[in-house]
């Protein structure tokens, strides 16, 4: 089982393709919070990441950045980012994909810089699971992406479809965006320290990510701490402390949110009766069921799903986050 495209699957991961721009000094733009991630590519030039509370950041060609929790920031030619206008109003008025500057003179001093963004939609409400658990900041150098091939190749050809719109692009673009998520998040990890950031970090566990995948391959087996351990060859007590310090939950308290994760997405997606869909899951009772969806989602099932799809419809209230 492959874990993190199985969580991906189950929590509907999209992307929307924000364009691929040329700004010509001096610019400067304010993304406003999304509560979604977002990724930029500078191709060409650079730019100052600027975001409240911290220092701007420079970004020069070939450089990417993933900010995963999507708050807000900026993005500009001058690192004391002068006279920002709002992302979507520089797009609206570029023409031929190039943003002149609003005000003033061109900077001809300044390389103009090619910017490619993508903006990442997941169904689950509130927070990402897994991408809570990420550096609010995700820098990879220039240098970091042309050694590694793979991300080379998906980042090559993220950015030359982004600019060369051809047709099919709007098919095309965002499978080739839910890729460089995934080369992206690929080749930050393997820079870190083995035991760090919980979840992700416990994929790279040759124990715990079978847990793991035996996990999400198979949720509704009436899992056991004991059981989990056994079938990683470890003792209980070490696999249970083992597995609470990389996922930064206990086991069955995973299989239980995992659990609730599949039955929401088979909520929205089917018609299958709740107490079936209980089954699936691995609840004998549907009151069983209904009461650990509750406590999860702070919402009864079928509740769940009638204002999901009148949400759908456009004519129901937000849920409440999880």
């Amino acid at each position: 089982m492959d874990v993190l495209s199985n969580v991906f699957e189950v929590t509907n991961l999209s992307a929307d393709v924000l364009g691929a721009r040329e700004f010509v000094a001096p610019w400067g733009v304010l993304i406003e919070p999304m509560d979604r991630p977002v990724l930029h590519v500078v191709s060409r030039g650079g730019a100052w990441l600027g975001r409240p509370g911290s220092d701007p950041v420079r970004l020069n060609a070939g450089d990417m950045v993933l900010l995963s929790d999507g708050e807000a920031h900026a993005l500009a030619s001058d690192r004391e980012m002068r006279n920002l206008e709002p992302f979507v109003v520089a797009i609206a008025r570029a023409q031929n994909q190039v943003v002149m500057p609003r005000e003033g003179k061109v900077d001809s001093a300044t390389e103009p810089t090619v910017l490619h963004s993508a903006a990442y939609q997941f169904a689950k409400e509130g927070p990402h699971p897994l991408l809570s658990l990420l550096p609010p900041v995700i820098r990879i150098p220039a240098a970091q992406v042309a050694a590694d091939n793979d991300l080379k190749l998906v980042v090559q050809l993220f950015t030359s479809e982004g600019a060369r719109r051809d047709f099919g692009h709007q098919r095309v673009l965002p499978r080739l965006a839910d890729a460089l998520l995934v080369y992206t998040l690929r080749t930050w990890l393997r820079e870190q320290p083995e035991g760090s950031y919980g979840w992700f970090g416990a994929l790279r566990d040759r124990q715990i990510g079978k847990a793991l995948s035996l996990i999400h391959e198979r949720p509704q087996d009436p899992w056991t701490v004991e059981g989990l351990a056994r079938s990683v060859a470890m003792s209980r007590a070490a696999f249970a402390k083992r597995f609470a310090e990389l996922v930064s939950e206990p086991p069955l308290a995973y299989v239980t949110r995992w659990r609730m994760d599949l039955a929401a997405k088979m909520l929205r997606e089917s018609r299958e009766p709740v107490a079936k869909i209980a089954r699936k899951v691995g609840y004998v009772s549907e009151t069983a069921f209904a009461k650990a969806f509750r406590r999860r989602r702070k919402i009864a099932p079928g509740a769940y799903r009638y204002q999901r799809r009148q949400r759908g419809s456009g004519t129901g209230a937000p849920l409440p986050a999880q």
